[in-house]
């Protein structure tokens, strides 16, 4: 029976693997969208692993070094992955032969896998620190790979612009008087498709997750306010955030600046200035 209880919350764990395998395949097949979304439900079967462990009394070794290697791939390989081929995109290399790129573009892809390299030091250092119950020291990964996760789901459901190529500024002035772009718009997304953004975040998502930063864990113990007051703090700001960031899909606001997708980014953001 107590065999079978474990198997439980190993079964949401493989299907979090399974999820950060098959994003793999969706980046590889101009469907960086997709392997995006494999992210949040690998988030999906992450979160609910760990819950659900400790409701039924299933914790086991095993399982905590499952989750570990599942956390690998689906919070450090596949948003490698994708900010690799983001960065070759940028350039215009995607579709090139491997002889064809420079090796300057191809360094500069290769920022996009410290993403993986730190992340891989980051779930170790967490698998041997027993001071992280409460809070993480570091950027947790899923919450990196959310970060990265945001970015082609912008481009994609919010902009309407296809990955795999590189962008200009007159294709933005042009695509603006179709879909009604503001210089806001045409903004984020110059900012948002810069191959030097890419860089910078790989850089920096990376170091962030092995600074010995205080960042809010949400395994609660209890439901009181006075031990999840920080908790429960970001949540209504998080609530909050993503109200105003869709609130033109309920109803216009004149002067509000549509938001939307780039929600994913800001609430990483705020998770971070919340914790410090």
């Amino acid at each position: 029976m107590q065999t079978i209880k474990n198997f439980i919350p190993n079964l949401f764990t493989l299907s979090n693997l399974f999820c950060g395998v098959l994003g793999i395949y969706f980046s590889f097949h101009e469907a960086l969208h997709w392997a995006a979304v494999m992210i949040f439900i690998g988030g999906f079967f992450d979160f609910f692993d760990g819950m659900i462990a400790r409701m039924i009394g299933a914790h086991s070794e095993l399982g905590k070094q499952l989750d570990s290697l599942a956390d690998m791939v689906t919070f450090g390989v596949l948003p490698g992955i994708i900010l690799f081929n983001l960065i070759l995109s940028a350039k215009g290399y995607y579709f090139s032969n491997f002889d064809e790129v420079p090796i300057s573009a191809f360094v500069m892809a290769c920022s996009g896998f410290l993403i993986p390299l730190f992340g891989a030091l980051r779930l170790a250092k967490f698998n041997i620190d027993e001071n992280q119950a409460d809070h993480f020291v570091g950027i947790p990964t899923p919450a990196a790979a959310i970060f990265v996760a945001g970015l082609p789901i912008v481009m994609h459901w919010q902009y309407y612009l296809n990955s795999y190529i590189p962008h200009s500024v007159n294709e933005f002035i042009q695509l603006a008087g179709i879909y009604y772009w503001n210089n806001t718009d045409i903004g984020i997304m110059l900012f948002i498709t810069n191959v030097w953004f890419y860089v910078f975040v790989g850089i920096c998502l990376a170091f962030l997750m092995v600074l010995p930063l205080p960042i809010l864990s949400f395994k609660f113990k209890n439901l009181s306010w006075k031990n999840n007051t920080w908790r429960y703090s970001f949540l209504i700001i998080a609530v909050l955030t993503i109200a105003f960031a869709f609130i033109h899909d309920i109803k216009y606001l004149k002067g509000m600046p549509y938001v939307q997708w780039l929600v994913i980014p800001i609430l990483i953001a705020e998770l971070i200035v919340i914790s410090i």
